[in-house]
């Protein structure tokens, strides 16, 4: 046997063993809008947000007391600035995808539920952003509730995801993305890539800008929330 340098490891005697066991969450849910106002929405954040901040964006739309707005919090955390304490959230990672994709499933069906108790007979709108469409058109595909629209925002349809299946959550039949113009991760050859890939597909998809970058926009949402809540 070599002998150890300086400031090394000794040898693992034993094999390390690895499980994978189930655990009770808390979830963070924030929400506006009055308990009872016809139209519901869920929307739900990107990487390394917080759902009080992404919620903000619906507590200035207009017409507020007509939609009751739920806005879950991805159940993982991380520290973004340690010398002032900033956290933010996020919906998983590629490493055991699976397990948070359950996790998240499981969390967002609770969310929906009190949706549909705390929400009156309008519309049901499901809005993912950057990170949040991901899970959002995955958990809508694993669910057979039809929205009246399912609006992906920052991002497009994950490859993984069948956008056809998709179509059919939502009312519409046609999938919603809406892109900055100076979106750093929608260059205009990554987007007509993505349409002719849905176009490709036989997928109908209504793409919608703004003069921005990568977030939400006010305006763009308003016009979002005249269209659907009717």
């Amino acid at each position: 046997m070599l002998p150890l340098r300086e400031g090394s490891r000794p040898p693992l005697l034993v094999d390390v063993e690895t499980a994978q066991l189930p655990t009770q969450r808390t979830g963070l849910l924030h929400s506006c809008g009055p308990v009872g106002a016809p139209h519901g929405w869920m929307v739900l954040h990107g990487l390394s947000d917080r759902s009080a901040n992404f919620i903000d964006t619906w507590m200035r739309l207009e017409h507020a007391n007509s939609r009751r707005v739920l806005a879950p919090e991805g159940l993982s955390r991380h520290i973004l600035d340690p010398v002032n304490d900033v956290t933010g959230a996020c919906w998983g990672t590629v490493e055991d995808r699976p397990i948070d994709q359950r996790d998240a499933f499981a969390w967002l069906d609770q969310c929906f539920s009190r949706l549909q108790n705390e929400a009156g007979h309008g519309a049901r709108v499901l809005v993912g952003f950057s990170q949040g469409s991901l899970i959002a058109a995955r958990w809508a595909v694993a669910r057979s509730f039809v929205w009246d629209a399912v609006v992906l925002w920052g991002t497009a349809v994950p490859t993984n995801v069948d956008a056809r299946e998709l179509c059919k959550r939502s009312k519409s039949q046609k999938l919603h993305i809406v892109l900055g113009r100076r979106d750093r991760f929608a260059t205009a050859e990554r987007r007509q890539a993505v349409k002719d890939r849905l176009q490709g597909a036989g997928v109908s998809v209504e793409m919608l800008d703004f003069d921005g970058g990568h977030r939400m926009d006010d305006r763009t949402l308003a016009e979002v929330a005249a269209r659907f809540e009717r």
